[in-house]
């Protein structure tokens, strides 16, 4: 296995900076679609559901991706993986004008869904083996408000491109600006080419200390039973099924509850990811406390999340304002969970080679569980309420905190 170092501490700033911007640049050319469907619905060439399930093949082939992304994440180069999967995605969006037919359209978002999934592993496995030391967790940390600042400029870009011209420029849109910043990522990798050393990494049974490293050729297999892994599996599911099915659903929510207007709802639409995102922040002080392990502070948080939602059980003697500070609350804790699990976790594994492949496994869980949260949180709230979708995701924090303490028997020992 290869390892690529750059130890100049401004060309690490440099390369953490582009790829922070990738990143953005993949939320909003994700958003792009969700504010694009209500104009291509009303042009009537699209049903809903034909819409809908657009959008759900976009999860389904980012999750399938995000595994294989993440197994072979460890093998390549992964700038060249990044740059690739950002390029190819700007591409699909170029096409998506042109698909004039359901199966056209579903093809191409799938097949971005697919290579959206190329970025998340190598830029974590850049972060943690690749930049500047200094630089690491502080990158991870930040990358966090990536989500909303690329949520909100695609949803303020298309609602001014949708008044004045067409839905076809939102997706045209979205593919300059990922493009452009994958652009951005060549020039920096060939400003720091001198900087850039690349050397063999030690392979797993190559460590002088072998009392805690697993033995033979099933490296990552050994080692996620080592960890915990096949448990941390499961509160990777559960916090992306609530992450986004409630951040997703909120807005319908609040509608059917109190009648707010459209525009209420929009409002929300851009101000939840805003809130999410200091949930990665407002975490950090408590998992110092803890001894910085990930799966005891996630055990706290996920009992956390149990306040806020007890809570919206008793939402018909509350305001609708009382309502969505809870609902941001909740959310909020679920973006901490995604700090810790999806991004800390994985790092844990660097000294092994394989903090692609650990976080393509449990990046792919959690978007399963986005998958699960985009149709069964409506099927459920139409079939028995809204009173039913709260009481699962109070179902879904309870089960995230105890299987977290419960993977931490093996977590505490792996780690130390």
């Amino acid at each position: 296995m290869t390892q690529y170092i750059i130890k100049d501490y401004k060309k690490s700033k440099l390369i953490v900076t582009v790829l922070w911007m990738v990143y953005a640049a993949s939320y909003f050319i994700r958003t792009c679609y969700a504010a694009a469907i209500a104009p291509i619905v009303a042009e009537g060439h699209f049903s809903k559901g034909e819409i809908g399930l657009v959008g759900t093949a976009f999860f389904i082939c980012y999750g399938a991706g995000q595994l294989i992304s993440g197994l072979i994440g460890d093998k390549v180069n992964p700038f060249f993986m990044l740059i690739f999967g950002a390029a190819a995605g700007g591409l699909c969006c170029f096409f998506m004008p042109l698909a004039d037919s359901f199966p056209l359209m579903l093809s191409i978002w799938g097949a971005n869904g697919l290579f959206q999934s190329m970025l998340w592993s190598p830029i974590l496995r850049i972060y943690s083996e690749t930049i500047d030391k200094s630089l690491s967790k502080k990158a991870i940390l930040n990358i966090s408000l990536s989500l909303p600042i690329g949520t909100i400029c695609a949803y303020l870009l298309s609602t001014f491109i949708i008044k004045y011209s067409g839905w076809q420029y939102v997706f045209i849109s979205g593919g300059i600006v990922i493009i452009l910043s994958a652009v951005l990522v060549v020039f920096a990798l060939f400003y720091s080419k001198k900087d850039l050393s690349v050397k063999a990494k030690k392979k797993l049974y190559d460590f002088e200390d072998k009392s805690n490293v697993p033995k033979g050729k099933q490296g990552v297999l050994s080692l996620a039973v080592l960890s915990g892994l096949f448990i941390i599996m499961l509160p990777s599911f559960l916090h992306g099924m609530m992450r986004d099915g409630i951040t997703n659903w909120v807005p319908t929510m609040i509608t059917e509850l109190y009648g707010v207007s459209p525009s209420f709802s929009v409002f929300l639409t851009i101000v939840l990811p805003v809130f999410n995102a200091f949930g990665a922040y407002a975490v950090v002080p408590l998992y110092k406390k803890l001894g910085e392990n990930e799966m005891k502070t996630a055990g706290v948080v996920g009992a956390l999340a149990l306040v806020p939602l007890l809570l919206l059980l008793l939402k018909n003697r509350m305001s609708v304002y009382v309502i969505i500070v809870l609902l941001a609350l909740t959310t909020s804790v679920m973006y901490a969970l995604n700090y810790l699990i999806i991004s800390l976790v994985p790092v844990r594994f660097s000294k092994f080679s394989c903090t692609s492949s650990v976080s393509g496994i449990l990046n792919s869980a959690a978007h399963i569980g986005c998958a699960v949260s985009s149709y069964g949180f409506g099927a459920v709230s139409e079939k028995a309420g809204w009173n039913a979708v709260i009481i699962i995701w109070i179902a879904a924090a309870l089960m995230t905190a105890l299987l977290s303490f419960l993977s931490n028997i093996k977590w505490n020992r792996f780690i130390k």
